[in-house]
């Protein structure tokens, strides 16, 4: 079978640098809560998560869906979704109808995002299937550094401007139409009827799953308020912040197969207790690039315990039960998206500080309590 030709790859590579496209506008949290006084820092900061909670929809539906009209068309129907939804905030400053945006806009990602590896899959043959896919998890981080850092230059004209960046989606959209033809081999099973059954230990790592992302999204969501709170910089300069974490949890990436080969379970423990000094740096520190340092430092050593968490829990698993457990993992990281601005907004409020700084301490905390746990448990449990 022919390989696509270079148009085709490009227009399917681009799916991956939009596909955490809803977290761009993370660094207009401050400017929002100025906008809206009256609604809470927890609603404000659910601007950003909620989209991942609809998402969900959309992704459970799209063996259906693709089922139904093909990738090529589910994809393009998810990019012209998440393109107009994704501008409206632009237009308007009504808070009920940018939330309700917001929402339409997971249910246009939930169509396209998964396509980004399928794509590849689907397309391609051999060594260069392999190399594309690894591409992807690159090009992911690398766009949506590109995004904020342009976020960052458009939050200079207002919190408004950054919304317009959702108008990219639609040139993605016209690369997938003119240049993606639906994949000739595309073989859609039904969904299952029924689920394999997943083994306690994995129980446990996805639990765990589920509060390495709750900590990531409340460092995340907190990390524009504590710039303001400490006048660490500009938006410019959180967006720019921002954007150079994704580049750390790219290298973290790249990174982690090497480390892992030598630290073994103890690469874990390693991302737990790296983030945990480094949040305590943040917190700690009055001068801005220390905090950027730290920042920065977080999300790469956190990085390892991602890819750590599905590795390990993959292991001695049957084809059904990887299958099972990969749904299941997915779930676990977009449901604690929606449950951050909530679980952090209400344990700020114990502690001697104001609510950002005791967000930090509580996660510093947590974060070295797991360390911990992880040096203590026997290694069969991690």
């Amino acid at each position: 079978m022919a390989q696509p030709n270079l148009k085709t790859t490009v227009s399917i590579l681009s799916l991956s640098t939009v596909s955490s496209v809803a977290t761009i506008i993370t660094g207009v949290i401050p400017q929002l809560k100025q906008t809206f006084p009256t609604v809470s820092t927890t609603v404000i900061e659910w601007l950003v998560t909620i989209a991942n909670l609809s998402a969900l929809i959309t992704l459970l539906l799209n063996p259906w869906l693709v089922k139904r009209w093909g990738i090529r068309k589910t994809v393009i129907i998810g990019l012209v979704i998440s393109a107009v939804t994704g501008i409206i905030p632009a237009l308007t400053s009504r808070f009920a109808l940018i939330m309700i945006s917001r929402i339409f806009l997971g249910i246009g990602i939930g169509l396209f995002s998964p396509h980004a590896i399928s794509l590849i899959a689907h397309s391609y043959q051999g060594d260069l299937r392999a190399r594309l896919l690894g591409y992807q998890t690159g090009l992911s981080a690398l766009g949506n550094a590109v995004l904020l850092s342009l976020a960052g230059l458009l939050i200079g004209l207002s919190w408004h401007a950054v919304f317009w960046l959702y108008g990219l989606l639609a040139l993605i959209a016209l690369l997938v139409a003119c240049y993606v033809p639906e994949p000739a081999q595309a073989s859609v099973k039904p969904i299952a009827t029924k689920t394999a059954t997943l083994p306690r230990r994995q129980w446990l790592l996805v639990a765990l799953t589920f509060l390495t992302y709750l900590l990531i999204w409340g460092v995340q969501l907190k990390l524009p308020s504590y710039f303001e709170l400490r006048h660490f910089g500009n938006a410019q300069v959180l967006n720019l912040t921002l954007a150079a974490m994704n580049v750390g949890g790219l290298l973290a990436g790249l990174s982690f197969g090497a480390l892992h080969k030598r630290l073994h379970h103890f690469t874990l423990t390693l991302g737990y207790a790296g983030a945990a000094l480094a949040v305590l740096l943040l917190w700690a520190t009055s001068n801005t690039t220390i905090a950027i340092i730290a920042a920065i430092g977080f999300n790469f050593i956190y990085s390892y315990t991602g890819p750590y968490l599905v590795f390990t829990s993959n292991n001695g698993l049957d084809p059904a039960q990887i299958n099972t457990l990969s749904s299941t993992l997915t779930i676990a990281t977009i449901i604690s998206a929606f449950f951050a601005p909530l679980v952090w907004n209400q344990l700020g409020k114990i502690g001697p500080q104001a609510l950002t700084d005791n967000v930090l301490l509580w996660i510093t905390f947590t974060l070295a309590l797991l360390a911990v746990l992880t040096l203590l448990l026997p290694q069969k449990a991690r």
